[in-house]
């Protein structure tokens, strides 16, 4: 299996993707809450993103055999996992590559984290598996 190791990038699309519907969910809550509370719900929402931008992030993940891969991770790039596969699904601007160890997080990549070759290659892998 020639072509399966994936080299992912910080995805801008998933940052702004994110900020918009942090305002449309603001922006809706505007008319409903005093502005006391308003205003905590915006700092509630921007310390609740923050944390979840410290989740580890996939810098690059490699084929090895069967349903064997390797996953080098942002905050601990000299550590190479090893994880077996579950199942790829293919939601059209955005993979979700499941494991099965259940301690192990689904792991999602934008389109935009990979080459157009790359994500060519993936999505094909995704209607294989």
């Amino acid at each position: 299996m020639a072509n399966r190791v994936f080299e992912l990038q910080y995805s801008r699309f998933a940052i702004v993707l994110q900020l918009f519907i942090f305002m449309i969910i603001i922006s809706l809550l505007y008319p409903f809450l005093p502005i006391l509370l308003w205003l905590l719900c915006i700092v509630i929402m921007g310390v609740a993103w923050f944390i979840f931008q410290k989740k580890p992030q996939i810098q690059r993940f490699e084929y090895l055999e069967d349903q064997d891969w390797s996953f080098c991770f942002s905050h601990l790039p000299q550590a190479i996992q090893h994880r077996k596969i579950r199942q790829i699904i293919d939601h059209q601007c955005y993979i979700v590559i499941y494991f099965y160890d259940p301690l192990h997080l689904p792991c999602i990549i934008w389109w935009d984290q990979l080459s157009i070759l790359q994500w060519k290659n993936l999505k094909i892998l995704a209607k294989l598996t």
